[in-house]
């Protein structure tokens, strides 16, 4: 009698891990989407920011949101827009982005590097606020302002190390144009 119990047993596991296995699979159909034909939404190709090798980024050595966010990724800091901002200081609007988990900047582009020293003045150099005043027009009291080129980036609720790392892939210089001459090696002697 134990090896038909066995026998019928085996048969029970069987048909229950079939049955589990087809119920399984007829779930896991159920939940994924059929395929969209002829969706223009669903063929569309995903469109990525310009990067400084695309055309639309050209390196001519002046600063744009490209190079910017170029240069603080490659400075080990997530970088991505928040939204737009204007103070009465700056005739052109800024872009306000989030680095890392808290840190913020506001960054100003200009026609070129007079129109910026022109605007910044007559304000405070390390503020970016008229003289005496510790906060101005900003969201919150400004930890420190950076100028370079045609850009002027002004930092908030940073700490110093990003402060630091920030100023660093900043002051390095607006991006120049790629020298398209070889360069001259002297001539190779063998001993």
């Amino acid at each position: 009698m134990p090896c038909t119990f066995s026998r019928r047993y085996r048969r029970v596991v069987r048909a229950g891990a079939l049955l589990l296995m087809s119920l399984t699979a007829a779930a896991c159909a159920a939940d994924t989407p059929a395929p969209a034909t002829g969706s223009a939404v669903a063929n569309a190709p995903v469109l990525r920011p310009p990067t400084p090798s695309d055309s639309a980024c050209p390196r001519d050595g002046l600063w744009r949101a490209c190079h910017l966010e170029d240069r603080i990724n490659k400075a080990g800091m997530g970088i991505k827009v928040i939204d737009s901002i204007t103070v009465p200081y700056f005739a052109e609007r800024g872009t306000r982005y989030r680095i890392g988990k808290t840190a913020k900047l506001v960054i100003f582009f200009f026609a070129d590097s007079l129109t910026g020293a022109k605007a910044t003045a007559s304000l405070d150099e390390l503020r970016l606020t008229p003289p005496r005043d510790s906060i101005g027009a900003w969201p919150t009291a400004p930890f420190e302002a950076i100028r370079t080129a045609n850009m002027i980036a002004v930092l908030f609720e940073v700490t110093a190390g990003q402060a630091e790392r920030v100023r660093l892939a900043l002051t390095a210089g607006a991006p120049q144009p790629y020298t398209e001459r070889p360069q001259q090696l002297p001539p190779a002697t063998a001993r």
